[in-house]
């Protein structure tokens, strides 16, 4: 091990693939090693060892010298990558402490560390206290995630604390092994128009769920309704009748959230009965029943399936429900002036379907 009082050694690295070595799931068997003269992150899985050691044995009895064991390896019926896993774990064993250092794993203690450090940020009050009960007991990592899964912004929020954590831990490592990295952060791909992004989506959705039974109205609300350059949401307000499965609309709001989660936005499909009474959101899980998941805020889970009656987070207006900004099936009402990319990408597609 380097001793960090010594000079540092300068050694250019990726951090990203050094952060995914430390976040290594502890049950898969394999270790992962720094190598000091590339920089490079190398693994080798625990039946590449144990087939090592018996190749050790195996050639030892043979009167094989170590030394030309290498050679002898690539005379064995094995497939190349099989040899190569096999030279390269060898390499390791000889170059280790000097060329190949371990790669520590983040324990669950420290990832643990990190959700309740997050939560003390988290400036909703309700939202903090769900993930503080989500992570008292068993299954806190998974209670957790299915928490923040409903907010998206505060979930987005958690992936960039996380990645902060960890390049953190890797930064601190390095440091006590008297490292120091030479790297340079990519340059990340230009994001598409977000609005035009969302409207996609949108128009997905509205094909689609306007071929379902027992829908009878479908609006477009919130910030996508507005000229608002920076959309946050792709919200639809669906109006079902009593005998509507809401199953099949469900999962088109799940398609329609994970499309605008792809550029950190959210998406909601919000509903109403034919008489104008707010009823709730569609589920956002897959498997939707009572006792499913301890997250579940809905009043009465189960009772209607996939209906997400989170009354007392989310409440929709009465005059909103009556005359959404835009309505876009079974017939165009705008209430509101349309954007203009609302109306080429959405509105002009939908009118020419109907024609």
């Amino acid at each position: 091990m380097s001793d960090p009082t010594t000079h540092k050694r300068k050694l250019e690295l990726d951090l990203r693939e050094l952060e995914a070595a430390f976040e290594q799931d502890p049950l898969w068997e394999a270790n992962q090693y720094l190598d000091l003269e590339t920089g490079r992150v190398v693994l080798v899985t625990g039946d590449t060892y144990r087939t090592l050691e018996d190749l050790y044995q195996e050639l030892d009895d043979e009167g094989i010298d170590q030394a030309d064991w290498q050679a002898a390896i690539q005379q064995r019926d094995l497939p190349d990558w099989e040899k190569n896993e096999l030279l390269l774990a060898d390499q390791v064993e000889a170059g280790y402490g000097t060329r190949y250092i371990n790669i520590p794993e983040v324990d669950s203690h420290q990832a643990y560390e990190d959700m309740q450090d997050f939560i003390a940020t988290v400036q909703k009050q309700s939202l903090q206290d769900r993930l503080w009960n989500a992570i008292s007991g068993r299954g806190a990592f998974r209670y957790f995630k299915d928490v923040l899964a409903e907010d998206h912004r505060e979930r987005e929020r958690w992936f960039k604390f996380q990645s902060e954590c960890m390049r953190r831990r890797v930064l601190d490592w390095l440091e006590s092994q008297g490292i120091e990295p030479i790297y340079t952060e990519p340059e990340p791909p230009p994001p598409p128009p977000i609005r035009a992004h969302l409207i996609t989506g949108v128009l997905n959705f509205v094909r689609a769920a306007s071929q379902l039974p027992g829908i009878t109205r479908i609006a477009l609300i919130g910030s996508l309704a507005t000229a608002e350059p920076d959309p946050k949401d792709a919200d639809m307000l669906v109006t079902v009748t009593e005998e509507a499965d809401i199953k099949p609309l469900a999962k088109l709001g799940r398609k329609l959230a994970g499309h605008a989660q792809h550029l950190n936005r959210g998406g909601d499909v919000f509903l109403a009965d034919p008489q104008g009474n707010y009823l709730g959101r569609t589920c956002p899980w897959k498997l939707c029943g009572p006792g499913i998941r301890q997250s579940c805020d809905a009043l009465h889970c189960g009772q209607r399936p996939y209906l997400h009656d989170d009354l007392k987070t989310i409440k929709l207006a009465k005059r909103l429900i009556a005359a959404p900004p835009i309505e876009l099936w079974p017939q165009i009402v705008a209430r509101v002036p349309v954007p203009e990319d609302v109306e080429q990408g959405l509105i002009a597609p939908l009118k020419g379907q109907n024609a």
